[in-house]
Order: structure tokens, then sequence, then C-alpha cells
């Protein structure tokens, strides 16, 4: 009666005897050489029947295993070393091999399976156009512009064209980032709104001028709304908490 004999394939001799010590459940930190060493030698003989062919590498691994069984057997040396009561143990370079190629095995394994999953996952291409067209992002600012508040900063400037020059003053020295935390300062204290003319007072034009930049700045980043009552009626600034939410008074949503 004929019967076929079907032997695991395995990539290496490392992976043989990782499947040796596993499936005997041996302690990889105290192998039972002479043991081990027969396992390996009857599935060569048996890889041999079977005309199986193997590299080389487990050939050699197979003269390994009988070298550190020999040197198992012999009487262990006294070492040198009075203060070093233990002797060398021809299995560690064995057992740091195991270890180090079981982390690999492990790790690839791992890679994978996210190699697998992410087989799985399909993206659909975004036309960021039509996307833009569906959720329009908010506009900061409403139905106002930088163009309205221009229009309103050159609203002010011709109304104090009429007024007596200024006194000269020395330079001042306020920067916009300097202003733009004077600013938010002002406006966080305002839950109301603030009206924007009267962030526009100032000692010279220089600083009226930094602090209309210093309002735009903030429009541009989000920091601030500006809002009407009603269409050309005065503009009110507020203070954007970033919630999503605008928290200001029905009357100037509905412009």
């Amino acid at each position: 009666m004929n019967y076929q004999v079907v032997l695991p394939v395995f990539e290496g001799p490392m992976d043989l005897l990782l499947h040796l010590i596993d499936t005997n459940e041996l302690d990889i930190y105290n192998i039972p050489i002479a043991f081990i060493t027969s396992q390996y030698i009857d599935y060569l003989n048996k890889a041999e029947e079977i005309d199986l062919t193997l590299s080389g590498d487990f050939v050699l691994m197979a003269g390994t295993l009988l070298t550190i069984k020999a040197r198992m057997l012999l009487p262990k040396r006294i070492q040198a070393e009075a203060d070093e009561g233990e002797t060398d143990d021809p299995r560690d370079e064995l057992v740091e091999k195991l270890l180090e190629y079981r982390l690999y095995k492990e790790k690839a394994a791992e890679f994978k399976a996210l190699e697998q999953s992410q087989s799985r996952v399909f993206f659909r291409e975004v036309d960021d156009k039509t996307l833009l067209q569906l959720f329009p992002a908010p506009n900061p600012v409403g139905k106002l512009t930088t163009d309205d508040l221009t229009r309103t900063f050159m609203q002010i400037l011709e109304s104090l064209a009429g007024r007596e020059k200024f006194i000269q003053l020395p330079r001042d020295t306020v920067t916009i980032q300097a202003q733009i935390l004077y600013l938010l300062k002002i406006i966080k204290q305002q839950p109301g709104g603030i009206a924007f003319r009267s962030l526009l007072g100032g000692d010279s034009l220089r600083t009226m001028v930094t602090t209309f930049m210093a309002l735009l700045e903030l429009l541009h980043r989000g920091k601030i709304w500006a809002r009407q009552k009603e269409s050309f009626g005065e503009i009110y600034i507020f203070y954007n908490d970033q919630n999503g939410k605008e928290a200001i008074p029905n009357e100037f949503v509905s412009c």
C-alpha cells in the first residue's frame, strides 16, 4: 500500500528550528539540544526521502547543531576568572539568533496583515472644485468684504480732513502684531460688539493705519467677525471664539 508523506516547507533553517521549538513547546532559552537535533535531522532525512530539495543552509545548521551537541557532552571548562562562577553555554549564540529571527518574523507578519487590510480599502478621487461648490467655506466676514472696511476707513479719513492738523509728535513705534494683540483684548471684552469707527481712534494717522491693517489681518485669520444691522450702516466687530457658531445678536445675523 502506497502512502504519501507531505512535509511543511520552511523558508530556512531558523524557520524550521522555531517550528520544532513551538510545536514541542520547548523553552527557547533552555533548548534540549539532543532532542532538537534529533528532530531536525529527522526532518532532513524525510525531505531526502521525498526528494525535497533543501538549500545548503539546512545542512550547515545540522552541522552546527551536532557541534553544539558535542560541546554539551564534553566536560565543562573551569573559567579562569575566579569571580565568574558560570561556564559559557554553547547554545547562547543559537538562542540569540533564534530570538532575532522570531522578532523579524513577527514584524513581517504584522506588515503582511496591514498590507492585506489596506488592500481592501479603496479611495475615491475627490474633485476639489466640485466639493467647494457643494460645501462652500464660510466667509468669516459674512456679506462684508475688505472693500467695505476700506471704504469706511476712507470715509473716516475724509471726515478728519477738515479738522486741525495733528500736532507733530515723535513717530509711533506700534507694530501691527502688537496692535493685533491689543485689539483682540479689547474685542473680547465686548461680547455685544464694538463699533469699527471706535477702534480707529489714535493720536496719529500712522496709528490709525496700523490699527486698520491689524483688523484686516484678524479678519483674514478668522479671529473676528464684521457685521452690519443694515446695508451701509455702522460696522460692528465681534470676537470669533472658533466654536463654529456666531455669538452675535440676531439683528446683525440677518443682514
